[in-house]
């Protein structure tokens, strides 16, 4: 059986192959993408959608508050919620780019997996490790059969016929690979429905489906069965962030893609909530850099 540097660089030639262009470009396979950077890139604010993201070549960091995440060739990157977070790749060329394949996650099915697993516990073998810190991102290394499983999903992911029939299986065996690897423990603990994403997941989801208006910690903590300061201090150690502040990040990050959609600045600040423009200016320009007069219609 090939080792895990030959199962990297068959991920990197598939991903060559594709014929990626700069940035996300989506696969057959439903919620597949690949990403690439032939140049190094600044920070800059992104939102990352629940994802597995196994890295192939290059180096890229993620800040999320004022948490630093560094991922390179051979780790994997899991983010479990909605992030607003800022990105930066640091290592990549035109002869040698940033390439990495990204697995949008259904969480749903995720927990499916984990129910099946704790039913067969005895058949599984599972080393214990030390428990992760609870946060809804995770950095690892990625073995073997994880890497040949992104390596399959790839091959399935040109044909839309072998996607279709062939795809979720594969997708079905990354989520066993990553439950019951290093991490799979701890993940599991964090994932079930008595762990830490669960209740604060709630609040995420009201937060997505309200942003037209003004959201407030008290509703998100009756929301999660919390009193206000249990929900700040769990929200804040699973996220990085405040509350309040990834409020305004999400809040952000979607007026800017409404900006792109065309929508007009005053418009947009309506839709995420804001009833001052000026605030709303103000903390957009702080929050990107540039001002929502400078945001580029895609």
């Amino acid at each position: 059986m090939a080792g895990k540097r030959e199962k990297l660089d068959l991920l990197s030639e598939q991903l060559r192959q594709i014929g990626l262009q700069d940035g996300v470009n989506q696969t057959k396979v439903s919620g597949v993408a690949c990403f690439k950077s032939s140049v190094t890139q600044s920070k800059c604010p992104n939102l990352y959608e629940p994802l597995i993201c196994l890295i192939a070549q290059g180096e890229k960091v993620c800040h999320v508050g004022s948490e630093v995440y560094r991922y390179r060739s051979g780790n994997f990157f899991i983010n479990f919620l909605p992030l607003p977070v800022q990105t930066e790749v640091v290592d990549a060329s035109e002869q040698t780019p940033f390439l990495s394949a990204a697995l949008g996650i259904n969480l749903v099915r995720l927990a499916e997996i984990i129910l099946q697993i704790e039913r067969l516990q005895s058949d599984v073998d599972v080393v214990e490790h030390k428990p992760l810190d609870a946060s809804c991102v995770v950095v690892g290394e990625a073995d073997v059969d994880l890497i040949d499983a992104f390596n399959r999903l790839l091959k399935v992911s040109g044909s839309a016929t072998e996607a279709a029939i062939l795809g979720d299986a594969i997708v079905d065996e990354i989520y066993f690979r990553i439950l019951t690897g290093e991490h799979g423990f701890a993940l599991r603990e964090l994932l079930n429905q008595y762990g830490h994403i669960q209740p604060l997941s709630k609040a995420v989801n009201y937060i997505h489906a309200n942003l037209n208006k003004s959201i407030q910690v008290e509703q998100l903590a009756s929301l999660s069965n919390m009193s206000k300061t249990a929900f700040y201090n769990a929200f804040k150690r699973l996220m990085h962030l405040p509350p309040n502040q990834y409020i305004k990040g999400i809040k952000l990050q979607r007026a800017q893609a409404l900006l792109k959609q065309g929508m007009q600045a005053n418009e947009a600040s309506f839709h995420v909530g804001y009833s001052s423009f000026s605030q709303f200016s103000r903390e957009y320009k702080r929050f990107f850099g540039f001002s929502p007069s400078q945001t580029a219609a895609a």
